[in-house]
């Protein structure tokens, strides 16, 4: 008798566990500003603070900007990166030295110099739903 009670609270904690889990699970959206052009999508990769991609959204360009929503985000420190596909090719178009010749956007704006920016620079903390904007370079 013991063992089946015992079995009884173990799997209800589990169902309170998972259930508080989820309630912590914010919303991030993400408004993306300045596109040169009304053509495209804008792709975004929600990314922990291993650079491990999380997930991934894509937005349809209106009026020179797009909207990405992020959904059951949990407490934690994240960053996002993005490009503007002006030509539907569902990728990030590059010249000379890898160069991107479509706009691209990062968390906090961080700017590139000589390279890519820091990573370290776009990290941002969410522990409530949370808007970010991002400029495209």
């Amino acid at each position: 008798m013991k063992n089946v009670l015992l079995i009884a609270l173990l799997v209800a904690g589990s169902f309170v566990a998972k259930a508080q889990h989820q309630a912590s699970a914010h919303t991030l959206t993400v408004n993306v500003t300045d596109l040169k052009t009304e053509s495209g999508a804008v792709y975004a990769s929600l990314q922990d603070t291993n650079q491990k991609a999380l997930q991934s959204q894509a937005a349809v360009v209106q009026k020179s900007n797009a909207q990405l929503v992020f959904q059951n985000v949990q407490p934690g420190t994240y960053a996002v990166r993005l490009f503007h596909d002006e030509n539907n090719n569902k990728k990030m178009d590059t010249g000379l030295f890898g160069i991107p010749k479509e706009g691209w956007g990062v968390s906090n704006n961080v700017k590139a110099s000589f390279g890519p920016p820091k990573f370290d620079a776009m990290l941002f903390t969410v522990n409530s739903d949370k808007s970010i904007t991002i400029h495209i370079n």
